[in-house]
């Protein structure tokens, strides 16, 4: 049985949801309704609401949404239901950066393991984590079960790298560089804010489409 494919726009409002929702958690809000998710999204209120009948996903009159329900169906949704695991390629400046954004863990998103290919770098801890050289890219990712990677690597190393970690089995790159990387159709590259780009990738880590290339 096919997964249901739903559209780019579908899942994008979805993700704006979700991460509104988790906000909404972490202040301990425990209803919300269809137009404070529109005030908060920009969404039109009307698609607001479309799109959670769409899903089956009711609130009560004149409280508005359980938060923690559509925490769960959205969940469900995008295929999150665990602690993602992430491998950064690149621990210069902008790796750093990636690494020092609280928001991602926070959002249920960890960098698990960051590479680079600079000696000075290499073995030294960021953030918690211990610098690996890319040679171990292959090894950790395919060993972890790692389908997500985040690209901060030079615009000339970018193509190069991007094929070390297609070989390694990922299945969605960040591409934080400027150069446009080459993948092959059951890659999902994805660019921009990481904690929009994370959750609307998920969707397509549980969907059928990628699924149907292992």
């Amino acid at each position: 049985m096919k997964t249901k494919v739903y559209s780019e726009g579908l899942i994008t409002r979805l993700t704006h949801y979700l991460k509104y929702m988790l906000q909404l958690k972490e202040l301990g809000k425990r209803t919300v309704t269809s137009q404070d998710i529109s005030n908060y999204t920009k969404i039109n209120s009307a698609e607001v609401r479309r799109d959670l009948l769409y899903f089956g996903l009711k609130g009560k009159r004149g409280v508005g949404f359980d938060v923690n329900d559509l925490i769960n169906s959205f969940n469900k949704i995008l295929g999150y239901s665990e602690k993602v695991k992430i491998a950064l390629i690149g621990a210069g400046n902008l790796g750093k950066a990636i690494l020092n954004y609280k928001m991602l863990d926070k959002f249920g998103f960890r960098i698990e393991d960051v590479f680079d290919n600079n000696p000075e770098i290499i073995n030294r801890v960021i953030s918690g984590r211990r610098v690996l050289d890319v040679s171990e890219i292959t090894r950790v990712i395919k060993e972890k079960k790692i389908n997500i990677a985040i690209l901060a690597v030079p615009d000339e190393s970018a193509q190069s790298v991007t094929d070390l970690l297609v070989i390694s089995g990922i299945k969605v790159i960040i591409n934080y560089t400027s150069t446009p990387i080459k993948v092959p159709k059951n890659v999902n590259v994805q660019t921009n804010d990481p904690i929009e780009k994370l959750f609307h990738t998920l969707y397509y880590l549980s969907n059928a489409v990628y699924k149907n290339y292992n």
